[in-house]
């Protein structure tokens, strides 16, 4: 039991802070038939004052749940009358939960007005579902502790197998007014549930009937994931819609693969992620099985997020498969995703992520040869390096290949070729990838010409250094100082999307250019087309 810190003369008020946890089905959405009392654990709890005039918020004691939900305050030998106020964040990891709709409000869950005059009183709390039947009827006190305690789980499934993981603040935003339309996140139209790299921050679906998704462990985790790539570890994707048998980006492929194994890693052995909503939450809208997901994937390789996702989970989970002789667990996940994967001079993809992985020191032949495998059941070639080199799978066409074009600086000029009958811009067709490495330090100018819609970013080992997309037909260029025998990854993106057909861009690389320091160009906006 934790100690409150507050002098007494002995009189103490005790109990345990629970919620409802409402558990989802495989066919029929939420089962509120089946709800549980979970614990609120290591969140902070403070005794108030009570008076009938309404003076509820002076602050007589405080202390931390435990794992079990117990809590233990010392009261005030003259105080008679007080409430128990417990706050939806944790200290580690530093979580919280707020209403984004309510200037960002924490959430919190109070009792009523508690006697206190005998030596001992008990005082248990529940969050409960609100849930009336067939629909809400009561405050939905459960959803911000559940939404709480999936991501609590998640980072400690971390700090257990890594004490030393250091996790900054994450803000969870959820509220009944949450739902998937566009426009403004204060009103709660946040489109989807997602991770915000600009405010750092969660936002999770809560409108009844429509989607919620505060009990969907696997649709939170996924989204912590983004977190935890954005915070500890490294994603270069370029986010967008995506869906099953999607021929995408590669690093869109890794971080959204990424992120629904990881659900299935934390909730180990559930690896069905599940997805809820419709009129009163009694629909699974989606389900992934990462077990047989390999199998299921319409088109595998290392442009789709269904192999991704399936090759990661099955390097973590115990042998299951004929195929499967790797079983690395969470540690050695983590370890690449902030070693290897984030210092990866190409960008973040299955090819960087597996490379890493077999370039541990003292990895033996056999788990190699486990390795290789392993991605071959999914569409991928035995991995070599973080370029994707020797990979012969081109997702339908040969324009896709080699991922990286290898260029040299003031050698010749490379024509690319992008596919116009894509119907995103995150999709592989439209997205090429150069390698060069700088043979001095000095200015080096990179030039783009297409009669068509181009953009370019260079990168530094995943750091954007300069970007060059003014123009939407014409020249694109960039400058920058080039560091002494640095490997350098330029993207070239082409906008045209929804027709048929091919079309090219040159590029050129020279050095000696008035460079300057590199500059960001800013990014136009571009309508798809």
């Amino acid at each position: 039991m934790n100690e409150a810190k507050a002098d007494t003369k002995g009189k103490v008020l005790y109990g345990k802070l629970t919620y409802d946890r409402v558990p989802s089905t495989l066919e029929d959405g939420l089962d509120y038939s089946a709800l549980v009392h979970k614990p609120i654990r290591n969140v902070r709890v403070v005794l108030v004052e009570y008076s009938k005039e309404g003076g509820t918020n002076r602050e007589l004691a405080a202390t931390i749940s435990g794992e079990d939900g117990s809590y233990s305050l010392p009261v005030p030998d003259l105080v008679t009358r007080v409430r128990v106020r417990a706050f939806a964040e944790t200290s580690n990891p530093p979580l919280r939960v707020q209403d984004n709709t309510n200037g960002n409000a924490l959430y919190t869950l109070e009792s009523a007005a508690i006697t206190t005059t005998a030596a001992v009183t008990v005082k248990d709390l529940n969050a409960g579902s609100g849930w009336g039947g067939s629909s809400y009827t009561g405050a939905r006190a459960a959803a911000p502790f559940a939404s709480l305690d999936t991501l609590y789980a998640t980072a400690r499934a971390f700090m257990a197998v890594r004490p030393q993981a250091n996790f900054p603040l994450l803000p969870i935003n959820w509220s009944v007014n949450n739902r998937p339309e566009p426009g403004d996140s204060a009103l709660g139209q946040i489109n989807t549930s997602h991770y915000n790299s600009r405010v750092g921050g969660i936002f999770i679906l809560g409108k009844a009937d429509v989607d919620t998704d505060e009990y969907d462990a696997h649709v939170m985790v996924h989204e912590w994931g983004h977190y935890f790539e954005d915070k500890l570890a490294r994603s270069d994707s370029i986010g967008g819609t995506h869906g099953s048998g999607d021929i995408v980006d590669p690093r869109l492929a890794f971080g959204e693969g990424f992120g629904n194994a990881l659900s299935a890693m934390i909730l180990f052995p559930d690896a069905k992620y599940r997805d809820t909503g419709g009129v009163g939450q009694a629909l699974t809208t989606l389900i992934i099985d990462m077990k047989t997901n390999d199998s299921d994937d319409p088109k595998p390789g290392w442009f789709s997020e269904a192999s991704v996702q399936s090759v990661l989970y099955d390097f973590f989970d115990p042998a299951n498969e004929s195929f499967d002789n790797v079983a690395l667990g969470l540690g050695p996940i983590y370890d690449i995703m902030t070693g290897g994967q984030k210092s990866s001079p190409a960008v973040t993809s299955i090819f960087s992520f597996t490379s890493a992985l077999k370039a541990v020191p003292g990895t033996p032949a056999s788990t190699m040869a486990a390795i290789d495998s392993l991605t071959s059941t999914s569409g991928i070639d035995p991995i070599q390096d973080a370029f994707g080199t020797g990979e012969t799978h081109n997702g339908g066409n040969a324009a896709n290949l080699p991922l990286f074009r290898q260029m040299t600086v003031d050698g010749d000029s490379l024509t690319l070729t992008f596919l116009a009958d894509v119907d995103n811009i995150n999709r592989l067709g439209a997205n090429r990838y150069i390698r060069f490495t700088s043979p001095t330090a000095g200015p080096i100018q990179v030039i783009g010409t297409s009669i068509n819609d181009i953009g370019l970013t260079l990168l530094e080992d995943g750091k954007k250094i300069a970007v060059a997309d003014i123009d939407t037909t014409g020249t694109e260029q960039l400058s920058f100082l080039a560091k002494a025998n640095k490997v350098y990854v330029l993207t070239v993106q082409g906008f045209v999307t929804k027709s048929s057909g091919q079309y090219t861009a040159s590029v050129s690389i020279a050095s000696g250019e008035s460079a300057g320091k590199a500059t960001i160009v800013n990014r136009k906006t571009k309508a798809v087309r």
